[in-house]
């Protein structure tokens, strides 16, 4: 049961049924048309009526039953395309305008026995059975060559009650079809003498319908055709490059879920093209980003060696000495390296975790002004009078869309920076200018710069360059300036570096709320 489900839910299904819905449309004229048959008889039987009574009333007028006064009557009436009788009190027929009236054949038509009618007929029959309720049975006409008229609308109709009855036409037509009667009386004197018998059978209108009905079913058939060619057509523009992403998609992880493949971008103009594209983006991304996380690891395994090494050297030596002294050297060591692994953990964790906590994180405008402002006071008083810091902000309001721990977070990290590197009674400047969409800050210092082959790495992770004096300092793990690129970058702005006449130039570009 599965299977049928599934091949029911394919997009090319569902196109071919959208469309074929519509080709029935004309399916549903065909069962309108027995409405419009209706209709069409019922005028008929209007116009009869009227003619019916019109000669009954003429005939009254006359007040006799004679065969000539009744061929003057309908001379005078022009009645051309019903057949019209005069019955006497028996029922016989006294005359007949069939006998003088040229009534105009029209030959017929073969629309029935097309092929094409013949298979619509076959496909529409129960579905017109379903829809119309059933009717019942007629009666065989037998009165056409009868030279008297015997039947309860006969009898009726000679005790003053106007008639209508519907018969089986019992001809040599190519097809069967219904013959209508209204039949009205003859009154003189308050004394039914007679009756009008007037007759129309419906074989025109039926030649009519079967040439409508073919031209219908010509109609769906055309549109069959067009649906099933629209159809392949959408399966091929929509469907096939569908497919193809389905495959790219297959390919791209393994059964480990180990990155195979890609997707390959499509050229096309459309929406799905534009899905392809973007998926296409989506796995180049991923790519960075398996890289970077594989990187990474390499890059933790590789900074979590040396400290292990150092700890490992340190233990077995203190096994092998004796001087109280040198034991208490290795075991400074051993607590040295255990602090920088310590900071090495912290550090990954944070790193690790700065993109999922920037999306969580809350974001409200933060004054840059008076943050740097407080940040600066901060710093003035950790550095004394060793070093300087200048402040140069804005006198009005700026502000940024950002969590401000995290802003104090990044401006910390780089005074922090600055201030390791500045030498006594140097300057450390931090200037803030502000643009229609952006805010920079600027954080200089005048130490000894950054050399030019480590401008490119001096955001790196685990990337440090120190003095010899600070280059074992457990404080100092290289991923400071990693984390402040992964805040900056996460807010949407820029941080670079550089190097000044004298020293460093940190430049921060955030984007204005």
């Amino acid at each position: 049961m599965k299977l049928p489900l599934r091949s029911l839910s394919r997009l090319p299904v569902r196109l071919l049924a959208f469309n074929l819905l519509l080709v029935f449309l004309p399916v549903a004229g065909v069962l309108f048309l027995g409405e419009y048959e209706r209709r069409l008889e019922t005028a008929e039987i209007r116009a009869m009526t009227d003619q019916a009574r019109l000669i009954a009333a003429a005939m009254a007028h006359v007040g006799t039953l004679d065969p000539d006064a009744f061929e003057d009557v309908m001379h005078r009436a022009r009645i051309m395309d019903t057949r019209v009788r005069l019955i006497d009190a028996t029922g016989r027929v006294v005359a007949d305008s069939r006998r003088f009236v040229a009534y105009a054949q029209r030959p017929p038509r073969t629309d029935r026995h097309n092929l094409l009618y013949r298979f619509g007929a076959f496909l529409l029959r129960p579905i017109v059975r379903v829809v119309r309720p059933p009717e019942e049975p007629l009666e065989v006409d037998l009165y056409e060559n009868a030279a008297r008229l015997r039947g309860p609308e006969i009898a009726n109709a000679l005790r003053g009650r106007e008639q209508f009855e519907k018969k089986i036409t019992a001809t040599e037509e190519p097809q069967r079809s219904v013959t209508l009667y209204r039949i009205s009386p003859i009154v003189v004197g308050g004394w039914t003498v007679g009756a009008v018998v007037a007759s129309k059978s419906t074989f025109t209108i039926l030649q009519d319908l079967y040439a409508v009905r073919l031209r219908i079913m010509r109609v769906f058939i055309a549109s069959l055709a067009g649906a099933i060619l629209v159809s392949i057509f959408f399966s091929m523009t929509i469907v096939t490059p569908l497919r193809q992403l389905r495959v790219d998609a297959r390919s791209v992880l393994d059964r480990r879920t180990i990155v195979r493949g890609h997707f390959k971008g499509s050229k096309r103009q459309d929406e799905i093209g534009e899905l392809s594209r973007a998926l296409e983006r989506i796995m180049r991304r991923l790519d960075a980003r398996v890289a970077f996380v594989e990187s990474f690891a390499a890059d933790v395994v590789h900074e979590l060696k040396n400290p292990l090494a150092s700890i490992r050297n340190a233990n077995e030596m203190i096994a092998d000495v004796n001087n109280p002294a040198d034991r208490r050297r290795f075991v400074g060591i051993i607590d040295q390296e255990v602090a920088r692994m310590e900071r090495l953990l912290s550090g990954i964790r944070e790193i690790s975790m700065i993109d999922a906590r920037l999306v969580r994180e809350e974001r409200h405008p933060v004054d840059l002004t008076a943050l740097l402002t407080m940040i600066v006071d901060g710093f003035r008083l950790r550095a004394g009078d060793r070093v300087r810091i200048e402040s140069q902000v804005p006198e009005q309001p700026v502000f940024v869309a950002a969590a401000e721990d995290r802003l104090i977070q990044v401006f910390e990290n780089i005074l922090d920076n600055a201030l390791s590197f500045s030498p006594a009674g140097s300057t450390i400047s931090v200037r803030l200018t502000a643009d229609e969409t952006a805010l920079v800050t600027q954080i200089a210092d005048q130490g000894a710069g950054i050399p030019e082959a480590n401008l490119p790495r001096i955001f790196d992770r685990f990337f440090t360059h120190r003095p010899d004096a600070n280059r074992h300092d457990a404080r100092h793990t290289g991923l400071g300036l990693a984390i402040v690129s992964a805040i900056i970058g996460g807010y949407g702005g820029t941080i670079s570096a550089a190097n000044a006449e004298r020293g460093a130039v940190f430049t921060v570009r955030l984007p204005r709320a």
